[in-house]
């Protein structure tokens, strides 16, 4: 458990220092970021979304999380990593600094960046119209058991 702890501080101190420098970097070239607008944000929230789901969901990556997920060690490091695998909070958090990152530091990044949003508005879009076929399904299934009910409660009273 101390060891767990020990290595959640090692990422926390990771992240704060690139976040630091990513920082440093914005304030650095201040007239940058005047530059930035929801454009821009919009699409690195959707990188990072679809980013985020490719890292927690995506059967794409299972060769990688299933390694460390379903180890039965208990070192701290991959007790911490087991947690980031799964946590789409916390993966969030990393990814969203690292799509930034790419996408304030180089042209690659952007790019990167425009093909996760196109991705991240596609699997939004997937996702809903699955829900709402779920929801037709259920809805049809309530329905049809209705009927049933009723036309059983018809058959009983007319006995």
């Amino acid at each position: 458990m101390k060891s767990e702890y020990f290595w959640n501080f090692i990422y926390t101190i990771i992240f704060l220092t690139l976040t630091s420098f990513l920082g440093y970097f914005l304030w650095q070239h201040q007239n940058f970021v005047t530059q930035l607008g929801v454009f821009d944000f919009i699409i690195i929230s959707l990188a990072s979304y679809r980013l985020t789901r490719l890292l927690i969901y995506d059967k794409v990556l299972n060769f990688v999380r299933d390694k460390i997920v379903n180890s039965t060690s208990e070192k701290g490091w991959i007790v911490s990593s087991r947690y980031f695998l799964t946590c789409p909070w916390c993966a969030g958090v990393w990814m969203s600094l690292f799509i930034t990152s790419l996408y304030l530091y180089h042209d690659l990044g952007k790019f990167l960046a425009y093909v996760l949003a196109v991705a991240g508005v596609a699997s939004f879009i997937h996702i809903t119209i699955t829900l709402l076929g779920w929801v037709a399904e259920e809805r049809k299934h309530t329905l049809k058991t209705l009927k049933k009910e009723e036309k059983l409660k018809r058959l009983k009273s007319s006995c």
